[in-house]
């Protein structure tokens, strides 16, 4: 958008409307038709949007999908922030009993993104990149939301999966899969040393009215100091913060 004009503001919504009926992203040619408008006032919009996060553009596929930014807008508007409101004092009192960096993820596409962190007061602490998208198939968060979807819903994740090299390690679709159905039959997922050097993640399903899995909530620390034993340990705490979330959200309580 070159100026802030009405129209310029219309097109852009406008845009962003037809992309969300596309759920694995579209291109500006795709995009032309059911806006009416010709393919280059779109691919000129769209560059615009990807610039401040309003949309993203896969660099393999070279399809757009919707972003982190429009996203947490789409939050604010349906429900005053909702999610990440309803969310905060859990995960500030689940930081305070796990000493450990607490955080709220959800997908967008094909990736998933941090919403919010409420992060450690230790010395050495784990942070995220607030609105960096990663592979939804990598790292506990990834699994908790990828096991809310259905198997035909995976297989399109893991049909556009790929060797990651800013991730420290990249699973196969098969090992992806094996993961999922672990997670799926204890409730929550761990990982080390994946998505991130030297970071350990456990990670359970924050769930709406309906029972769909929107978010994942996690503790993530320095692998040295979060072990396997600690994850084990804050595991009955991190599903009972996700279950008061879930309850605040229109679940019922119990579920994770």
């Amino acid at each position: 958008m070159e100026s802030i004009s009405d129209n310029a503001v219309s097109k852009a919504i406008q845009i962003l409307s037809a992309l969300r009926s596309h759920a694995d992203g579209a291109s500006a040619r795709e995009l032309a038709p059911s806006t009416g408008f010709a393919r280059s006032t779109v691919q000129r919009i769209l560059a615009t949007l990807a610039a401040s996060g309003m949309v993203i553009q896969d660099a393999a596929t070279q399809r757009y999908l919707i972003g982190p930014q429009a996203l947490v807008i789409g939050l604010g508007y349906n429900g005053g922030d909702v999610l990440v409101n309803e969310a905060r004092p859990y995960m500030f009192a689940l930081r305070d009993e796990s000493g450990e960096t607490v955080g709220l993820s959800v997908a967008i596409g094909h990736a998933r993104v941090f919403l919010e962190e409420v992060q450690s007061n230790a010395e050495i602490r784990f942070a995220s990149e607030m609105g960096r998208l990663y592979p939804l198939w990598s790292g506990a968060n990834g699994r908790v939301l990828m096991g809310g979807l259905s198997d035909t819903e995976i297989d399109r994740v893991l049909a556009d999966h790929e060797h990651d090299e800013t991730l420290h390690e990249s699973l196969s679709p098969d090992q992806v899969r094996e993961r999922i159905v672990d997670m799926r039959a204890k409730g929550f997922a761990q990982a080390s040393n994946e998505t991130i050097a030297n970071v350990s993640s456990v990670a359970v399903g924050v769930r709406d009215g309906s029972g769909q899995i929107v978010a994942a909530l996690s503790v993530s620390g320095p692998a040295e100091r979060f072990t396997p034993q600690r994850m084990d340990e804050i595991v009955p705490q991190l599903k009972s913060a996700a279950s008061a979330i879930s309850a605040r959200l229109g679940a019922g309580r119990g579920t994770t």
